[in-house]
């Protein structure tokens, strides 16, 4: 085989095991082949390698670290990397067959874009979540408009940006990441679905909520940051975000999103109603105060 085109990093945490299963296969059975396949294993349980051993597949990189955090992982990954692209899967979710072949053939052909991502398909409910193909700062603002699982972009552009994932975040440090990067490249989303994500109660999507928003306020600011050191200017970027948004969505989309991150609300709230989670943010003008009292 040529030298190693793309690296895809999987960091693992104790999956459960039929989704770890399905999400190494998803990988090994790519129709584009030339790929290595890095598993960081951060501290799980037996059962974990056991699972990796089962595989005889020579694209299987597995290294073992003791517990450091999900950051910590990816960033071993990027260290290890070989490939000229690198690809990021997550360990309870599927990639389409297609998805290595379609992500890089689309880089080839838009040599202007550094990072992309797709759209996904929420699994077990079956709902596609679309996103706009070109991304911008003021994009970002409003949402974190690019699925982590989803990635894939040029190994180039770490060493370059030192865009490694901050460890020192508890949540959204993939959002971090993006807010780093486009200062620097051009970001962009495939405009169909490669990757199915998975939602389940003991994922990190579904129990650290209140700390993706608080984390996702902090990197808000980092954003602004880049835009203006004038307050009410700012305010009036966010409004401009926010009202891209609901032109690109309609208010039902909206209300049942679980990706609403405003910096402007301040009280987070989770409420099921009739077994559909919903959330509700409280609007205020103190948001700063409150990542001061939480950090």
């Amino acid at each position: 085989m040529d030298t190693v085109k793309i690296s895809v990093i999987m960091p693992i945490y104790n999956p459960p095991k039929d989704f770890f299963k399905e999400a190494i296969e998803s990988i090994l059975n790519q129709s584009y082949e030339n790929f290595e396949l890095i598993i960081i294993n951060d501290g799980s349980d037996e059962y974990v390698e056991e699972i990796i051993k089962t595989y005889k597949d020579s694209r299987i990189k597995y290294y073992y670290q003791e517990n450091r955090g999900v950051s910590a992982a990816r960033n071993k990954g990027l260290k290890l990397a070989q490939g000229e692209y690198i690809a990021m899967a997550d360990s309870d979710d599927i990639s389409d067959k297609y998805r290595l072949e379609k992500q890089l053939e689309y880089l080839k052909n838009h040599q202007d874009v550094s990072l992309i991502g797709s759209w996904i398909k929420r699994i077990p409910q079956n709902c596609v979540i679309k996103f706009q193909e070109n991304i911008g700062i003021i994009d970002l603002l409003a949402d974190c408009c690019v699925m982590q699982p989803t990635i894939m972009f040029k190994k180039e552009i770490i060493e370059k940006y030192s865009l490694y994932y901050d460890e020192n975040l508890i949540c959204a440090e993939d959002y971090d990441l993006y807010a780093r990067a486009i200062k620097y490249v051009r970001i962009a989303n495939i405009q169909e679905c490669l990757v199915n994500y998975r939602v389940y109660e003991s994922n990190t999507s579904s129990t650290k909520r209140e700390e993706r928003v608080i984390s996702s306020f902090i990197v808000q600011d980092k954003l602004l940051n880049l835009l203006s050191d004038d307050e009410s200017t700012r305010k009036k970027i966010l409004d401009v975000a926010y009202s891209q948004k609901y032109k690109r969505n309609s208010w039902i989309e909206w209300l049942f999103s679980m990706k609403n991150l405003y910096k402007d609300w301040k009280k987070y709230k989770l409420f099921t109603i009739l077994g559909i989670e919903i959330n509700i943010f409280l609007k205020t003008y103190s948001s700063r105060q409150m990542i001061k009292e939480t950090y």
